[in-house]
């Protein structure tokens, strides 16, 4: 049996965090990526 689980990246909540100038959002390209809680469970079941 195949099974797939599809996953996210996400911010990691634990890492510095700055936001855009341009429109206030956050700026992903500088915070660190971390697999999503829930998915990292999926993934090692």
């Amino acid at each position: 049996m195949n099974i797939v689980v599809l996953v996210k990246q996400v911010p990691d909540t634990y890492s510095e965090r700055k936001l855009s100038a341009a429109d206030h959002t956050l700026d992903r390209e500088s915070a660190d990526a971390v697999l999503d809680e829930i998915n990292e469970r999926a993934v090692e079941e």
